[in-house]
């Protein structure tokens, strides 16, 4: 692909410029993204065809030999340098000229410092983020208004540019982060914007590990996610669950598995039976049947599997059935949660349940029901998740932007137990819909947006319908669906 340069006519003509960045793929393609600034090449076919009639027109051709000429001549090749870079163990024979465009150089050489009259400068480098090839990049974006940047080395450039102040940088890298937010730059990116107070970075990079967490998941993702973080993202109240709570248990184990085995290194499709296999031979093995989290290796991690709300697990057999063939819970934890669960089914039998209206805001949150579901396109849809809930069929629906719920008592087929009960049933709900666009129209860059229904407590009767949350007509599909729903009260028994 052809690049896309800025005029660069003097040498001092470039300070205080921003170099536009060029995304590589890791299939070796590449995506180059022009500089946002104002340009006086023509692009036009026409301007090329009267280059000899219209001297005085600038050629796309000519500046591009320009500008790679000074690039070549002066950074690759160093000639007529004035003053030689020594960092990490590396040369790089430069020109103070070029270098005053990062404020740092700028006040060195500007300034009564005794560099500012050497000719060779040596700098120490404390930040473990900053790496030779970084430092060559940036070095390089003083010489040139485009500059090669692949995801794995934007943090190492950020760090680089953020040391010597080269603001124009900052800001470039800073927004092909934003643009290449992914499965296995997210976490390396959050990190990079804590260390470099990147707000923007830091709240989409949260964004997306919640919205995606479950659906995009990699060996390398959840190899890279801390304990902290994962446990920040299961707690939050607009964590996506992509299906039902069982998805979340499945996903811990996959990712305990890697912390217990940093060999491995198999596709992600390999990986639930691996971590599958590993606990269930471990349990079968244990003569004590212990628990892992039972175990000194285990104990560690009793509190991310107590973000799991197991007594949503519960209600479908063959995850009971997994729960308790893995050999992760303690039986302990599961024997409270059956007690629980079945001292509720028979309040709600025995219409001695005080409904979930008395629930506070913070037990909603972290104790309803999470489920998910995925849009892939605008067309009419019926669904209902499996597991037991209480004698409350809910069916869900979405036509035509109407996000619905029915409390179905015979209307439509169900293999499950339902009440039948004349008298209206109360849940608690809150739903979602979330989608990705992109931030301006010219922007390739996405931010996340939704509706909310915000906490609303529904009173049902048989069989009737109600319509819970309506999607803009500007939304993008696939659409991300999230709902929490209570339906009993009575938490603790």
């Amino acid at each position: 692909m052809g690049q896309i340069l800025q005029k660069q006519t003097v040498a001092h003509s470039t300070e205080g410029q921003q170099p536009s960045l060029e995304a590589v793929s890791k299939n070796g393609g590449r995506t180059q993204r022009k500089r946002r600034h104002s340009t006086d090449v023509d692009d036009s076919s026409t301007a090329l065809e009267n280059l000899h009639d219209n001297l005085d027109t600038p050629s796309k051709k000519r500046l591009k030999s320009t500008s790679r000429y000074i690039y070549n001549t002066l950074f690759v090749e160093g000639r007529t340098s004035d003053v030689t870079v020594i960092m990490l163990g590396r040369e790089w024979p430069l020109h103070r000229l070029y270098l005053c465009q990062a404020d740092y150089f700028a006040s060195m050489f500007n300034g009564s410092w005794e560099e500012s009259s050497l000719k060779r400068i040596e700098i120490d480098v404390v930040d473990p983020n900053i790496t030779v090839d970084a430092l060559t990049i940036m070095f390089g974006s003083l010489y040139s208004d485009i500059i090669k940047l692949m995801p794995s080395k934007a943090v190492s450039v950020l760090a680089s540019a953020s040391m010597f102040q080269l603001r124009g940088l900052q800001d470039e890298v800073t927004e092909f982060m934003l643009e290449t937010i992914a499965g296995d730059t997210v976490c390396s990116y959050l990190e990079g914007a804590h260390i470099y107070g990147l707000e923007d970075i830091q709240t989409r990079c949260e964004q997306w590990l919640r919205l995606h967490l479950l659906q995009s998941l990699s060996v390398a993702l959840l190899r890279a996610i801390r304990y902290d973080l994962l446990l920040e993202l299961l707690t939050s109240q607009d964590f996506f669950v992509l299906q039902l709570e069982m998805d979340i248990y499945n996903v811990l184990k996959q990712w305990l598995y890697i912390q217990l085995h940093d060999e491995f290194d198999e596709d992600i499709s390999k990986l639930s039976k691996a971590s599958e296999a590993y606990f269930k031979s471990r349990w079968e093995k244990d003569k004590e049947k212990r628990a892992f989290l039972e175990t000194p290796e285990g104990e560690e991690f009793e509190t991310l599997f107590r973000a799991v709300r197991l007594r949503h697990i519960i209600g479908d057999i063959n995850s009971c059935h997994s729960l308790e063939d893995d050999g992760i819970i303690p039986a302990k934890w599961l024997a409270d949660i059956y007690r629980g669960q079945w001292c509720l089914a028979l309040l709600m039998e025995q219409k001695d349940d005080i409904g979930p209206a008395s629930v506070t805001d913070k037990w909603f949150y972290n104790n309803a029901m999470r489920f998910g579901r995925v849009l892939e396109s605008d067309k009419e849809y019926c669904w209902r998740w499996v597991g037991y809930s209480f004698g409350f069929d809910m069916v869900a629906s979405y036509r035509s932007g109407r996000i619905s719920i029915r409390r179905n008592t015979g209307k439509y087929p169900c293999s499950r137990s339902i009440n039948v009960q004349q008298a209206p049933r109360e849940v608690v709900l809150r739903a979602q819909a979330l989608w990705e666009t992109a931030e301006e129209e010219d922007s390739r860059h996405t931010v996340i947006k939704s509706v909310d229904s915000e906490r609303r407590n529904l009173y049902l009767q048989p069989d009737e319908e109600v319509m819970v949350l309506m999607v803009p007509r500007s939304a993008v599909f696939p659409l991300y669906l999230s709902f929490r729903v209570a339906f009993t009260g009575r938490p603790d028994i």
